[in-house]
């Protein structure tokens, strides 16, 4: 769903609000009062606005470097901290905030749809909680969960909210999908404009709902395959819809100052300064690939042209000399040299979840043997189609060509990651799979990316930054035990203001389902 301005400004009005990265952040611990005005027409879009401004800005920057897409270009200097693995103890507190801020409008928004008898709301509502307290959890460990969101006086004052384990919060986001699932209605009251995400068709959010589901068993699959197994068969045995091509979960934006992509509006922000360029780790292998999609995800130094040239990751201490930037189609690219047709980088989308990430999940399910079905081969490759369909347009404004024809020629090309072990173990299968859903990934979901490394180690050719100050040779590849960064640090505010809190955390600690 695309954003309008007046929709802006009605979500906005008595709303917790979150912050831009730019700006000094606000504890999840001081709630403010929502207004009287708020209603679940406002409540709705204000908290997924939020969300898609975490994903979009801080998440996909800070994913996209973990992930090795992006890195610092030489010609400026924003981002030195993420190449060098020290953002600081409080580098992720704009995410922090605002996450649970949105938490905190689905929270009250789940409430006032109750009350006004709005079940499909109500659904979303815990969908949407589910789904952010993954981000949380998946970032930060041990997090607030079932304390969290109830620092007002009518909520119970609670303050000092405890830390869950880990498994805790999937048990909560587990519990949440479940209640959704049972309040879904089509035959009631339904967003339409004021849902950014669906437009209130419910179809589509019941297989969002299998979808997440899915994902956060994957999650746990290494850390817990009993209980993983167990769900994932449990989720077939209802015959589920998972998210398939056109029901792409995402937030749309417009080209205007109070409707642009979240990541074009913090480069407005920074003056247009191009800080992003693309990292070799990526590029290099796209390129060996002969993978299309580097058209889409990255820009060449001449428009139209094959030449690409990136950075080795971290190695911003030279001339600068002229790289390749992220493409306007990911909002990467901060004067927007290189637009194809309508496409600019304000108005390119926040992901959150695709097609072509709902088909790898599933591949993996099947590869694993706990979906009944002996195709995971087939969804291999689906999920690769969608990928190249999800940009069929972009490939027609850029070349004439559409996606699917794009996806025929590169299977065609028999390129090294397209040559799936359909009788393989199921760690090949994997590999496969996960590495081809970061090419699917690159800079458009780089926080998802980031994660599945931590849960996988795929891909496994990820190199110790050349500016590191953990440890390691700059520049080689990657051994277990490296130091690197696996975790989001807890904001420092924290130890102050909340009376359970656990103790700061190292970037290099791993959180509960990273065991590798």
């Amino acid at each position: 769903m695309s954003i309008n301005k007046k929709l802006i400004f009605a979500a906005l009005t008595g709303i917790v609000f979150g912050v831009s990265s730019c700006q000094k952040f606000l504890n999840v611990n001081t709630n403010p009062n929502i207004a009287q005005t708020a209603t679940i027409q406002t409540l709705l879009p204000a908290a997924q606005l939020l969300v898609g401004t975490s994903l979009g800005v801080d998440l996909e920057i800070d994913g996209s470097f973990f992930a090795q897409y992006w890195t610092q270009s030489p010609g400026a200097s924003q981002y030195h901290n993420l190449d060098q693995y020290s953002p600081g103890q409080d580098g992720f507190s704009t995410p922090w905030t605002n996450l649970y801020a949105a938490q905190e409008n689905f929270f009250q928004l789940y409430k006032l749809a109750d009350s006004v008898k709005a079940p499909n709301y109500m659904a979303i509502s815990l969908l949407m909680q589910a789904y952010t307290f993954q981000l949380i959890t998946d970032g930060w460990g041990n997090v607030p969960c079932s304390q969290a969101l109830k620092g007002q006086y009518a909520d119970g004052h609670l303050v000092n909210p405890s830390y869950d384990a880990q498994l805790q919060v999937y048990d909560t986001i587990l519990s949440y999908i479940a209640q959704a699932n049972a309040l879904i209605n089509p035959s009631s009251l339904t967003p339409t404009g004021d849902d950014l995400i669906y437009g209130g068709k419910m179809s589509n959010w019941q297989a969002f709902a299998n979808t997440l589901e899915l994902k956060a068993y994957i999650r746990i699959s290494q850390i817990n395959s009993g209980m993983a197994q167990a769900g994932i068969t449990a989720l077939y045995a209802t015959n589920p819809t998972f998210i398939a091509p056109g029901q792409e979960a995402f937030i749309a934006y417009g080209f205007g100052a109070a409707n642009e992509n979240p990541l074009y509006a913090e480069m407005v922000g920074l003056s247009f300064t191009q800080n992003l360029v693309a990292s070799n780790t990526c590029l290099d292998t796209m390129i060996a690939e002969n993978d299309p999609r580097i058209n889409i995800f990255y820009e060449p130094l001449t428009q139209g042209q094959n030449n690409f040239v990136g950075l080795p990751q971290g190695l911003y201490g030279i001339a600068y000399t002229g790289y390749s930037y992220p493409s306007v189609f990911v909002a990467g690219d901060s004067y927007n040299t290189q637009p194809w047709g309508t496409y600019r980088s304000g108005n390119a989308p926040v992901n959150f979840m695709t097609s072509s990430e709902s088909l790898f999940l599933q591949a993996e399910a099947a590869a694993r043997g706990w979906t009944g079905r002996s195709n995971d081969d087939t969804l291999f490759f689906e999920a690769i189609s969608a990928s190249f369909g999800y940009y069929s347009n972009q490939f027609l404004a850029q070349s004439g060509t559409s996606g699917a024809t794009q996806y025929a020629n590169y299977i065609a090309g028999n390129s090294y990651w397209t040559q799936y072990p359909t009788t393989g173990t199921f760690a090949q299968k994997q590999q496969y799979i996960i590495t081809q859903k970061y090419f699917s990934m690159c800079g458009n979901q780089g926080f998802e990316a980031w994660t599945e490394w931590r849960r996988t180690g795929y891909p496994n050719w990820f190199v110790i930054s050349e500016s590191s100050i953990l440890g390691g040779t700059p520049g080689a590849l990657y051994t277990t035990g490296t130091p690197y960064p696996r975790r989001f640090t807890y904001p420092s505010s924290e130890s102050t203001v909340n009376a359970n809190f656990p103790g700061l955390q190292p970037i290099t600690s791993q959180v509960w389902w990273d065991v590798l």
